[in-house]
Formats: structure tokens, C-alpha cells, sequence
């Protein structure tokens, strides 16, 4: 193994967790942001870079693993936040023997739009809770030992959005 490969390896192992957290801003579920990584490692290995000649060694790997996670995003052709369609619903198994009317589902996707709104509108870090925990179903415990605050914090985030979230509902269905 040469030098490099193992100045590499050694920043590789000492950013991991932040590395992992920067993707995972991009890509929600834990699978496709350790994908990155290994996508990551993968593209270091073959690239014949020494640390040493790179000014900022770690910004490289952080702006490396931004750019691989973006790249996957736009593969999957799909916005981090967005939610099922109502119509992808009502074609799943155990969804219901009745198809949606095209009004329930203009409805329901009126409500998502409202409800995505609602979130956009949270304080950054309750959002991150939130979408952690919801769309990501994270635990409180995993969440808070993710972002590096209490099960408490987490918690209050958590009744923050869901208040916030049931309120904007009712102001539009009112």
C-alpha cells in the first residue's frame, strides 16, 4: 500500500461520521448515503492524489462526497423531501379494495402540498428533526445520537412540528 493510499484511508476513517452526516442532508436513508461512501472510497483509491498536495484535505473529501451525493439524488430523480404521491398509495397492496377518486386524490395531494409547506417553514434543526423521525423513522434515541443533543430536545422538536404542522392544516381546512 502506498503513502497516499494510506493518508487517504486514515482521513477517510477520521471524517467518516462527518462525512456520512453531510450526505445524509442529500440522500435520507442510511443505505444510499453509506453507498456514497463507498462510492467515495472507491474514487480515492483510484485516483492517485496525495493529501499532501491538496491545500485542505478534508474540504476536498467533504466537497467530494457533496457532489457524489448530489449525483445520486439526480439519479434517483427525486426531491429529499418529497412524500408518496396519493396515487402511488392507492395501487399498493392492502391500500384498500376502493380506487381514489380523482377528487380525493387532488385532495390528498393538496394536503401534501400544504403539510410540505408547513414543514419548509420550521426552524432548520426542529425540520431536521422532524424529517428524521418521520420520514426517515429514526427513533428519538438515533436522532438524538445523530445530531449530538438529548432525547428531550428531540422530543420537543418533534411536539414543535407536529403542532406546527396540525395548525397551517387547520387554518386551510377551516
Amino acid at each position: 500500500m502506498a503513502v497516499c493510499d494510506r493518508s487517504w484511508d486514515n482521513l477517510y476513517q477520521q471524517y467518516h461520521d462527518r462525512l456520512l452526516r453531510q450526505v445524509q442532508k442529500y440522500l435520507p436513508t442510511r443505505d444510499e448515503s453509506q453507498d456514497v461512501l463507498q462510492d467515495l472510497y472507491v474514487q480515492l483509491r483510484h485516483r492517485k492524489i496525495d493529501p499532501a498536495d491538496i491545500a485542505n484535505p478534508p474540504a476536498f473529501l467533504m466537497r467530494m462526497a457533496t457532489n457524489l451525493a448530489i449525483d445520486a439524488l439526480r439519479r434517483n430523480n427525486r426531491n429529499p423531501v418529497e412524500f408518496t404521491d396519493p396515487t402511488e398509495i392507492s395501487e399498493m397492496d392492502g391500500a384498500g379494495s376502493q380506487s381514489a377518486t380523482p377528487e380525493q386524490i387532488s385532495s390528498d395531494r393538496q394536503r401534501l402540498e400544504i403539510i410540505r409547506r408547513a414543514i419548509d417553514d420550521l426552524p432548520p434543526r426542529c425540520r431536521e428533526v422532524f424529517l428524521l423521525c418521520k420520514r426517515d423513522h429514526l427513533s428519538t434515541v438515533e436522532v438524538a445520537e445523530q445530531l449530538g443533543i438529548s432525547r428531550n430536545m428531540v422530543e420537543k422538536h418533534l411536539r414543535q412540528a407536529l403542532g406546527h404542522c396540525k395548525q397551517v392544516l387547520a387554518r386551510h381546512e377551516n
